[in-house]
């Protein structure tokens, strides 16, 4: 007597996710942790606990699970949504590792479909008919489906994709250019400063170094005031320039992860996670960690609603922000998962970043951490400023200006220092780059980075008034989860 199979694994799971897992297929890119049981694997790929427990056991098995009305129907359906989607590269909807294991759930079940077509199809369309070999190999079927000598990657848990054609230029820079700038832009300057902890005295000296003038420039934090030197202090300094207004010029300010969610000494609550300025060459997406495609495309639809307005910010709500939540990347993030190969929180296309001109700003990753090793890259073309320690990325638009001020070290990095970026100068490259930014351009262009070693600050507590800041209602927009678990933007 045969053994009976039990798939309430599978049917618990799908109960729970399954409905969201088919908005984000019908939206084209997934952006959710369901992979192991939406689009199910034969047991032998996965090294993981997780995929261990949904891998499918047999061809038997995933007989039944085809047959069974519910589970059968669900995958049936969302593999039809795929075909439905207008893109054919698989990456772009899944990340390159998920790509692998739908490739595999697509031969399994092709294998145990009988006269279901939609499996096959869906090899054709995004694999161009090539069949898994090693889903194969393990059912013992032979492979004549796939081209002979084909090389047939494993699906099951790695890390990072390869990581080919990396490109790396490193540069020094003198940033003594500050006059220069002040007499072409008399009427006052734009800088985004990188992750501050508390060291205020070193943000005074980058200050003091850009010839700031509170009357007429604005300073845009990327976050992270606590953890480090005296941020008592360092806000009851900023608390002399900042507006709640970013129209007028002083600092302005956005959370960090160390406001959030480190047991931090001043949560700041009342601020917002990211920002936006509308500029004339290109627009800039200010957030703490990141930027993942879901944020991406729903900051961008508000944005087109609003063509008249200059700037936007946003507050996250923990059910988008949070541990494991969808959006955590634009708080907080890992090394490794700032590439567009992540399979955790993938970045923006350059397609979409180029057709949005957008220019990411952010820190939280020191330079150290990318610098010394490769494996952990940040994206694949990348110019390094080595004296003031940030970077930017070509393939991801992106600029990090974390110079490491809160003394974090790794692969003998010693170098303490903060950063930050010239606005003006980017448009600049951008007028030049038909509304983008390349490595080239920015050689080619006017230094655009300032930046000062750590002065120390040591540690007294500032008898000023922060009301300013601790009480600040800046005008901003909620982005929370709606009740189809996908992130929406409410108004505050």
């Amino acid at each position: 007597m045969s053994q009976q199979i039990d798939l309430n694994r599978f049917t618990e799971a799908h109960r729970s996710t399954y409905s969201y897992a088919l908005r984000e297929i019908q939206n084209g890119y997934k952006m959710s942790h369901w992979m192991w049981f939406i689009f199910p694997q034969i047991k032998g790929l996965g090294r993981s606990s997780t995929s261990q427990y949904y891998a499918i056991e047999s061809l038997e098995e995933a007989k039944a699970f085809l047959k069974d009305p519910y589970l059968g129907g669900n995958l049936v359906e969302i593999s039809k949504a795929l075909l439905a989607l207008q893109k054919d590269d698989p990456v772009k909807v899944f990340g390159s590792v998920d790509a692998m294991k739908l490739k595999s759930c697509m031969t399994l079940f092709e294998c145990a479909g009988g006269d279901e077509p939609v499996f096959g199809q869906v090899l054709e369309k995004y694999f161009g008919g090539r069949r898994d070999r090693r889903t194969l190999r393990i059912l013992g079927i032979p492979e004549d489906k796939s081209p002979a000598g084909e090389k047939e990657e494993n699906a099951g848990d790695r890390d990072e994709g390869d990581r080919r054609n990396l490109r790396r230029v490193v540069i020094s820079c003198r940033d003594d250019n500050i006059d220069a700038l002040r007499e072409r832009y008399p009427e006052g300057l734009h800088f985004a400063v990188g992750d501050t902890h508390g060291e205020v005295e070193t943000l005074k000296a980058l200050l003091e170094k850009i010839r700031f003038d509170p009357r007429k420039d604005h300073l845009y934090f990327v976050g992270d005031y606590n953890a480090g030197g005296n941020p008592n202090a360092l806000l009851a300094y900023l608390s002399g320039f900042y507006q709640e207004d970013c129209a007028l010029p002083g600092c302005h300010l956005i959370r960090g992860n160390h406001e959030r969610e480190l047991g931090p000494t001043y949560p700041l609550e009342n601020l917002p996670d990211a920002m936006v300025l509308r500029g004339r060459q290109m627009n800039y997406y200010l957030v703490h960690a990141g930027m993942v495609r879901p944020a991406f495309a729903l900051i961008n639809k508000d944005m087109a609603d609003h063509p008249d307005e200059k700037y936007f910010a946003y507050a996250l709500d923990e059910s988008c922000a949070g541990f494991n939540a969808p959006l955590r990347q634009l708080t907080w993030s890992m090394r490794g998962l700032y590439s567009q190969h992540s399979r955790w929180h993938p970045w923006p296309f350059e397609e979409d970043l180029h057709q949005h001109k957008a220019c990411i700003i952010h820190g939280h990753s020191p330079y150290c951490f990318f610098m010394g090793n490769p494996r952990f890259g940040y994206g694949d073309e990348n110019i390094y400023w080595d004296n003031q320690h940030v970077w930017f990325s070509q393939d991801l638009q992106s600029f990090n200006i974390d110079a490491n001020v809160k003394g974090r070290y790794e692969n003998s990095e010693t170098y303490r220092g903060l950063a930050c970026l010239c606005l003006e100068v980017v448009e600049e490259i951008a007028a030049r780059q038909g509304g983008r930014l390349t490595i080239e351009g920015i050689q080619e262009a006017d230094n655009a980075i300032f930046g000062v070693p750590l002065v120390y600050s040591p540690y007294y507590w500032a008898n000023e008034d922060l009301s300013r800041i601790l009480n600040a209602r800046p005008k901003m927009k909620r982005i929370t989860l709606g009740a189809d678990n996908q992130p929406e933007i409410r108004e505050f």
